[in-house]
């Protein structure tokens, strides 16, 4: 992976609807596209496995431990220091599945086209990784992480905002098990595949946005409410100029731009609990320390056993992101329950979707869109 890019080339000119956007071509930088490691399941018991066609088992030492031609779904499980794969038993604690044609692995009915590898854990469970090109990844992704039938500019822009994210995550996470998991960018496999995505990912092939000729985690969400957030006040990184926010005049059309929900007190109180925060009794939930766009970087919840306060972010994923749209709230205690009301749907952070369509349908090119949301990066192709 790289960490600096050299800061001098020929460019690429593409036209956008406020002036030309470079794209910097420097050739092959990497001489291959980047492989991603992806934990497609977590420290599970069972899973139901098959094959399309040829392929061939190794073990972690890549000797072959087994092939066929073709697999009848059946369960994989572990034990024992051993994994199974139907009736047929390797003692081995981690097992590497190949397929010999594209898509032809497929995991609890989804179709994969990379390889797996499936490595014992404790307790009699497994996880499964996925080796996949980062091409084949972002393909996966797209129609997962924004509508199908979206404008191709809006898409084109997703596209590379995926590539330039999980191209971060596997730089910072080079050394680990696996660089990426199904939490952090949703993926399905060749699921949501189809002729038109494939197409846009491959007219932006290798395209990653730099800012100061480095890789940035580019973050995005489905709405921002009228000011994209300072990453500084969600995540606690420093903030940076493509991650500070912008004013977005564009997301007014999603109808998560302002909303009002209605949760129990009791049911916040026990998902708090099962995140290991209790509290009984709540009387005030409050988002303070709001950033550029709004959103708490904090919550304070008051209640029978004093003032606690956490992380904002995390108070909307325990309670539930389709309960809790975003941190940009106001509150109201209704007796029974806490009536929240506020603007955009996730963390706020970077790219808003919702935004980059409505500015699509203006007119504005992918280039311009991602220029627009993440101030003062430069857009490179690396491979």
């Amino acid at each position: 992976m790289f960490a600096i890019l050299p800061a001098m080339s020929a460019g690429i000119p593409l036209s956008c609807q406020r002036g030309t956007t470079v794209v910097h071509d420097y050739g092959a930088i990497l001489d291959k596209i980047p492989v991603l490691r992806v934990l497609l399941m977590n420290d599970v018991k069972e899973a139901q496995l098959s094959i399309n066609g040829s392929y061939q088992i190794t073990g972690s030492l890549t000797n072959i431990i087994d092939q066929g031609q073709g697999l009848q779904k059946t369960k994989i499980s572990a034990s024992n220091g051993g994994i199974s794969i139907g009736n047929k038993r390797y003692d081995n604690s981690e097992l590497r599945i190949t397929g010999l044609r594209d898509g032809a692995i497929e995991l609890n009915n989804i179709r994969y086209r990379g390889e797996i590898r499936i490595v014992q854990q404790f307790n009699n469970k497994f996880s499964v990784i996925e080796e996949v090109d980062l091409e084949s990844f972002i393909s996966g992704v797209l129609g997962s992480e924004m509508p199908q039938t979206w404008n191709e500019e809006a898409l084109r822009a997703q596209a590379v905002t995926a590539r330039t994210y999980a191209m971060y995550k596997k730089k910072v996470r080079r050394n680990e098990v696996y660089h990426l998991d199904m939490l952090e960018l949703a993926y399905r496999g060749m699921s949501s595949e189809s002729p038109r995505l494939n197409k846009i990912v491959q007219d932006t092939k290798g395209i990653v946005m730099v800012y100061d000729w480095n890789i940035f985690p580019a973050y995005f969400h489905s709405t921002c409410g009228g000011h994209t957030e300072d990453v500084g006040s969600v995540f606690g990184k420093d903030s940076m100029p493509p991650l500070s926010g912008v004013a977005c005049n564009y997301c007014n059309n999603s109808k998560y731009s302002r909303w009002s929900t209605d949760v129990s007190k009791s049911e916040i109180e026990r998902r708090l609990r099962d995140a290991n925060i209790y509290v009984s009794n709540i009387s005030t939930v409050k988002a303070i320390d709001p950033g550029a766009g709004k959103h708490g970087s904090r919550v304070e919840i008051v209640s029978a056993d004093g003032s606690k306060e956490m992380n904002a972010n995390d108070f909307r994923l325990v309670v539930g992101p389709n309960y809790l749209y975003s941190t940009a709230f106001d509150s109201r205690n209704n007796g029974q329950s806490i009536t929240f009301t506020g603007r955009g749907w996730g963390h706020g952070v970077g790219l808003c979707q919702y935004g980059a369509q409505a500015m699509a349908e203006k007119g504005f090119q992918w280039a311009a869109i991602l220029k627009y949301y993440y101030p003062k990066i430069e857009l490179v192709r690396v491979y």
